[in-house]
């Protein structure tokens, strides 16, 4: 990305028949785009509800090379509708490159964070993730083929105790679910204070949004909902993306009262079975080798996390810290886990909050968790404190 490149900046539901035109043409051009996430249905929801919502149009010489959904928070970026567009990155031309470090300059901010970056030649720093994959472009009994024996029995065993105990069991995947909706974001709102974590839920315009998708019905494209009920009681629940064959596992919640019985995997196994019959090719569990995925899962493209920053004073703090630290490798190592985990959470916290109070009191919610639960970890917290404090007021 040259000195010659000129980038434009649109609303979502501004770009022309041109425009759509290309996004469809730069997203079959590359696998990697298949996913929900890069549907451009995914992303004029997003831009209904999303605050600063806006599509970076990239030229060089009055051809449009590369389009970016992305939101605005201050001086940060971060993809459109962050935290819940797990993957993410900008549709290129075939051929052509973007710099993302100069995209980011362009665009008048400081920083782009990502965790999901595809399409795209990793970052300097950038962390490798990978996505874990279902492949059931053969069928389900081809999927199930190469999975293992004994997690197969075991849920067989599983379900039939369930049965046995608490009434017949039943799955449905319907295209709307209000009921499933409310009960994956009760459930899912408890597990995030539960485990310490920024309640995404709380923001209005993230429960708008998954609304919207819920309510969208058409063929091909939206919110799918898998349930499962024992003698009639729903028990767990997902919300998932379809875009054509690709399909993605987004938010799976199941009643803690009936843990003993894996009644998440049970689900995902039958949701697994639906979607192959209705022609669906890959299922997305998401990125990172979590034990569970690997049970249902394979690893398939890879996804990047981390940030590219264009100058600015909390970039230049961190770097003076590492530098600090060098000479004392265990606070360095404390500060790093710190701050890897206050990073997480800030931008999660930057993305739901856009107001400045909000990101306050968010802000000294999670610092305060990451103080009881690591008190090891408090020269990071510290620094983390600090850094937070100068974001509040310079993004």
């Amino acid at each position: 990305m040259g000195a010659d490149l000129a980038v434009d900046i649109v609303r979502p539901d501004q770009m022309d028949v041109e425009l759509r035109g290309l996004w469809a043409e730069f997203r079959a051009a590359d696998p990697a785009f298949r996913s929900p996430y890069f549907d451009l249905r995914y992303v004029l929801a997003a831009g209904a509800s999303t605050p600063g919502a806006q599509v970076a149009v990239i030229s060089r010489r009055g051809r449009v090379e590369g389009l970016f959904a992305f939101q605005r928070r201050g001086r940060l970026i971060q993809p459109i509708a962050a935290p819940l567009t797990d993957y993410h990155g900008p549709l290129v031309r075939p051929g052509c490159a973007i710099d993302l470090t100069r995209l980011t300059a362009a665009l008048g901010a400081r920083r782009f964070r990502f965790n999901g970056l595809m399409g795209t030649a990793a970052p300097e720093g950038a962390a490798l993730r990978t996505a874990m994959i279902a492949d059931l472009s053969q069928g389900y009994d081809a999927y199930l083929a190469g999975r293992r024996s004994d997690f197969l029995k075991d849920k067989r065993r599983r379900a039939r105790r369930l049965a046995e105990a608490h009434g017949p069991l039943s799955f449905d995947l319907a295209g709307d679910g209000e009921e499933a909706l409310d009960f994956i974001l009760t459930l899912k709102r408890a597990q995030l204070r539960r485990t310490g974590q920024h309640d995404i839920f709380s923001s209005p315009w993230v429960e708008a949004f998954v609304r919207e998708l819920a309510g969208r019905g058409e063929p091909g494209f939206g919110a799918r909902f898998a349930t499962l009920r024992a003698g009639g009681r729903l028990i767990a629940a997902e919300m998932g993306l379809q875009s054509g064959p690709a399909y993605h596992l987004w938010f799976p919640v199941y009643d803690p009262k009936f843990a003993r019985y894996s009644p998440g995997s049970l689900m995902t196994l039958e949701t697994l079975r639906a979607l192959a019959d209705r022609g669906v090719a890959t299922v997305d569990f998401g990125a990172g080798g979590e034990a569970y995925k690997r049970d249902f899962a394979d690893p398939g493209l890879e996804v990047w996390e981390g940030e590219v920053a264009h100058g600015g004073w909390a970039d230049a703090a961190r770097g003076a810290a590492d530098r600090m630290l060098r000479v004392a490798p265990g606070a360095r190592r404390a500060v790093s886990e710190a701050g890897g985990r206050l990073d997480r959470r800030w931008d999660c916290i930057a993305a739901c909050e856009p107001r400045l109070d909000g990101k306050a009191r968010a802000v000294s919610r999670a610092l305060a968790v990451l103080a009881r639960r690591k008190p090891r970890a408090s020269i990071g917290i510290g620094l983390g404190l600090g850094l937070g404090i100068y974001g509040l007021l310079a993004e």
